[in-house]
């Protein structure tokens, strides 16, 4: 199963592109970056990057699966920060950026943004 560092080891190569610029951005080692991307390839089958002597590039496989890792990562995002520690509105208390409606008598609406997306959770 992929994991969401993986992920983000691919992401981050794919963005920088190459694994010691990589591994600088992430706070990890780049042979740590190089086994990350490895083992990803070896479990998809596939090589997501065409190595050369200035960098790295992405295989079309690599194009596509940085698409659903950008979409995959994003919702990793979007969790850690619904279940926050320091998440108040779970607690009750509304934050500005976050908008609670009455429904009903005991129905309510929560509505806030992130990353570009807008959530909706129903409650009582």
């Amino acid at each position: 199963m992929l994991d969401d560092f993986r992920l983000r080891v691919f992401a981050a190569v794919a963005r920088c592109g190459g694994f010691t610029a990589a591994a600088r951005e992430l706070g990890i080692s780049q042979p740590a970056v190089s086994q990350h991307i490895s083992e990803l390839e070896k479990e998809l089958d596939r090589a997501l990057f065409t190595r050369r002597r200035n960098g790295v590039t992405l295989t079309p496989d690599g194009e596509r699966l940085l698409g659903y890792a950008g979409q995959v990562l994003h919702w990793y995002d979007v969790i850690g920060a619904a279940f926050a520690k320091d998440d108040v509105f779970s607690r009750g208390k509304a934050l500005p950026e976050r908008v609670e409606l009455k429904l009903s008598e005991n129905k309510t609406a929560r509505v806030w943004t992130s990353g570009g997306d807008i959530h909706i959770e129903l409650g009582d």
